[in-house]
Formats: structure tokens, sequence, C-alpha cells
């Protein structure tokens, strides 16, 4: 009897867009992400899918929404589905490990069986728990068809494992592959399909470390403290902005560029070391009070604030609470 497994990355998350390492630790779904999951939502609207599963990571769990919510199933979250623990990279700046443990950033990227960081989940026992998972779902919906939400790194090596140490293409954000189980065998169909999301929205179009030949350098940034919330932005070898909040209240005092670094998409990268720092304080909300109409407007709501106008001034706040199952 065959059976039918849509196996589909979490959307945009924060981890992604402000060039952190996220394993396990729990993030939001960016603005960009919900609408790659708008998306994910219409590519499912003809298929016919008996059971939702994800990883209980929140970014996996709002991503199937596109299935469970949309089809009226109960979702099952399963820890198995988690992505790699990665002990003292957790939250980590990409920016920092190209520059102070690049060999061990090589190491995850091209020798994942033998990567290994203080307190990270060894290549084994992961691919080993998420496979437990898979064969249990397969055969737990026999004859039928399933969803399951997962993450790039533990999806990749499993079905590495899966096609018999072939390499796997690059998984952009909800990606989607096609497996099928029969006679306790896996077939693939095809493999991290991305086609419903334009290049508009896809994260890896902003990207460049997945690109084959030419600079494959992205712009990661990496932060010194100066002073309890104050950071100096580095980029390779020099100062190029700085970030400061007020630890206490969640208030944003400082985010800039310098002139010639602007427009590269590194703002988001200075709001993630304001956020990481709060959510490490045990703060609730981001907020910075703009006056109306002012041309900072757009990234604010780009980046999930939302706005509360008294008179001439406009008090934004960004919920940093990641909900919990």
């Amino acid at each position: 009897m065959k059976t039918r497994i849509f196996l589909v990355r979490h959307a945009e998350a924060e981890g992604n867009y402000y060039r952190r390492f996220h394993g396990q630790y729990d993030s939001l779904v960016t603005e960009n992400g919900k609408r790659q999951i708008e998306c994910l939502r219409r590519r499912f609207e003809r298929e016919e899918i008996n059971a939702c599963y994800a990883s209980d990571l929140f970014r996996t769990r709002r991503t199937a929404e596109a299935v469970w919510l949309a089809k009226n199933l109960p979702l099952r979250p399963d820890a198995r589905l988690r992505e790699v623990a990665a002990g003292v990279w957790e939250d980590v700046p990409f920016g920092w490990l190209e520059e102070y443990d690049a060999e061990n950033l090589a190491a995850f990227s091209k020798d994942p069986v033998h990567w290994h960081v203080h307190g990270a989940e060894r290549y084994a026992p992961m691919t080993a728990r998420f496979l437990r998972a898979l064969d249990d779902i397969a055969r737990e919906n026999a004859g039928g068809t399933a969803a399951v939400f997962s993450h790039a790194c533990v999806q990749g090596r499993a079905l590495r494992v899966l096609t018999g140490g072939a390499p796997t293409p690059y998984c952009d954000n909800t990606a989607v592959s096609l497996l099928e189980y029969e006679n306790g065998g896996w077939r693939i169909v095809y493999l991290n399909d991305a086609s419903h999301v334009p290049e508009a929205l896809s994260t890896f179009a902003r990207q460049k470390w997945w690109r084959r030949g030419g600079d494959s350098r992205d712009f990661n940034l990496r932060y010194t403290e100066i002073s309890p919330g104050c950071w100096d932005a580095i980029l390779r070898d020099r100062a190029v902005g700085r970030v400061a909040v007020d630890l206490a209240t969640g208030e944003l005092l400082t985010l800039e560029l310098e002139e010639g670094h602007r427009g590269v998409a590194l703002g988001p990268q200075l709001l993630g070391q304001a956020i990481s720092a709060l959510r490490d304080r045990g703060v609730l909300a981001a907020n910075v009070t703009l006056a109306a109409a002012h041309p900072a407007e757009h990234f604010f709501t780009e980046q999930g604030f939302e706005a509360n106008q008294t008179g001439s001034q406009v008090k934004w706040t960004k919920d940093l609470r990641v909900p919990t199952l």
C-alpha cells in the first residue's frame, strides 16, 4: 500500500532574515514568511491530504497552517522533526561564525557527518530520530497522504540517507519534496521544489551563499559590545553601523548604518541583534517612537511592528514572544 509524504521546509523565519544560526532556538516567522505561507496554501489547495505533522518549534507550526487550518485537520506536533540542536552556535550571527569559527562553518556545509560544536547534536542520532518519525508517520497513514513540516538541515541529512548518499538540491523556505513509502521502502518523486514562491518572495533570491561560482559571500554582520545594550556592527574587518537598545524597556535607541552600507538589507540584521538581546533579558516587546509619516515607517512595518498613533508621534511596537504549545 503506497503512502505519500509531502515534506516541507518552514517559511522564512527570524534566523534566515536576521542572519543568525537558529537550530532549536525558537523564533518567529517574518512578514515575508507569512506571504510565503499563503503561496504554500494555494499550492496545496487541490491536494487531498489526510494528516498534518510539524516539529514542535513555532516556525514549522506556523507554516503548517497552510495545510491544517486550510483543510480543517488537527496539527500533530512531533519533537523528532526538530532542526539540529546547535549547542553554542544557537542564535549566533553568521558574521561571527565566518570570522571566528570558519573551519566548523565549512564543515557544517561540506562535511556534516563530522561537524560538531560544543553542546550540538551529532549527525547520526539527529538523522536517526528524524527517519524514525518519518517511518512512523508513513505507517500511521498507510495508503493516504500526509504533510510533514520540518527544517532544512535535518531534512537534508535524512534525504541524503534515503537517496543513498546522493547530494540533494538546496532547500529554499517552504520548498516541498514528495516521497512515497511502500513495503518498508522509500522513493523520491521530487526534491525541494519552491516553484510556488515567486522570486520577489524567495529567501534564496536575496542570498548568495548557496550559489555556485563567483562571489558567494553574503553581507553577514557580527557585533562588538561597546556598553550594555550597545554594539558596533562589524562587516568583515570594519565597523559599518551601530545598534543600541534600552534593555529594561525594549526601546530601540539606535539602528544606524554608514551611508556606503545602506541599501544592502543590513537593517534587519541590526534589529535582529537588538531582539536577541531583549529576549535574553526577558523583555516582551520592542518599541520605537517616530514622528508621523516618518520615512522609517515602511521598515518597521516590514519588521512586524504595529503602530499606535498619539498626535504627531507614532509608537511602533513588536511583540517578541514566541507562542509555545
